[in-house]
């Protein structure tokens, strides 16, 4: 029997082998804008959210295979949204995936035009896969509510918002990292899901598991973001005034509630039963930090 840790490496080769692919595919030139594309893409990143998406596909029985090319997309999106919230006028950060953020090895307008490549050519690498119509139109519903003004945009600018102001609640920041971060995880789930022909009522679940995820993975982040260096400067959200789970509630008690969402969140999967043990178990690797 193939284990885990197997499954996961050949799920890693082919997201890297395709992400590849799809790189010297749409940035072939040797213009600036093409070669910081290349750069941007490059990173080091964990490719989880494509990762997410092959183990949706296998916990409703799907193969894998079918849900990579447009997981590939999720990718194209998560990396525009580094690249432009790294850029003095949000973040304002230097490092990024280990290495220097693509407007500090190239310009900042360069790096505004490489968000506004990947996001847009994201859509047109789910036009480009195999599936059919329909499923076409399902993985681009989810992406384009997920990743807009109702979603992760919105989440960013809520971010920006609360920034060094004062009269949040948890509330608050709970909406900032469920349209922020999770509506992009939930969107990784999404896709899977439509890839291997799922029911409304098997989206839904699995919806709610990357929603979930999400959430607790955004408050391991913020832990680990005061402990050691994640990829980018360590400790840098806190000490620039910005809304983090540390601002509101002990370490303790920050674990407690990674822990209860990641509980909440294994429910979800229960109806799928052993075919979402490698999402289980990869969900379980990205809370460890050993994705």
């Amino acid at each position: 029997m193939v284990s885990f840790t197997d499954e996961l490496e050949t799920w890693r080769q082919a997201v890297e082998a395709e992400l590849t692919r799809k790189r010297t595919s749409y940035y072939p030139e040797a213009t600036r804008l093409h070669e910081a594309c290349r750069y941007a893409l490059e990173g080091q990143g964990k490719r989880i959210r494509p990762l997410l998406a092959l183990g949706a596909a296998e916990a409703l029985g799907g193969s894998w295979r079918n849900a990579l090319p447009a997981a590939i997309a999720i990718e194209w999106i998560h990396t525009y949204s580094l690249v432009h919230d790294d850029l003095p006028t949000m973040d304002d950060d230097d490092l990024r995936r280990g290495r220097a953020t693509t407007h500090k090895v190239f310009d900042e307008a360069t790096a505004l035009l490489v968000g506004d490549a990947l996001l847009t050519d994201a859509f047109a690498i789910i036009l480009g896969t195999p599936a059919s119509d329909a499923q076409k139109i399902g993985m681009l519903s989810a992406l384009a509510s997920s990743a807009g003004g109702r979603g992760m945009v919105l989440g960013q600018a809520l971010d920006m918002h609360w920034t060094g102001r004062p009269g949040y609640g948890q509330n608050d920041l709970d909406r900032i990292h469920e349209l922020k971060t999770g509506c992009l995880i939930r969107a990784a789930c999404a896709i899977g899901a439509w890839s291997a022909g799922a029911t409304a009522a098997e989206r839904l679940q699995l919806e709610e598991f990357g929603a979930r995820i999400g959430l607790a993975f955004q408050i391991v982040d913020d832990l680990l973001d005061e402990r050691s260096a994640i990829g980018k400067t360590s400790g840098k959200d806190r000490a620039s005034g910005k809304l983090t789970y540390l601002t509101l509630m002990s370490g303790e008690e920050a674990g407690a509630r990674a822990e209860a969402l990641t509980f909440a969140a294994r429910a979800s999967l229960e109806v799928f039963g052993a075919k979402a043990r490698p999402l289980l178990d990869l969900a379980g690797l990205l809370l460890q930090r050993q994705l």
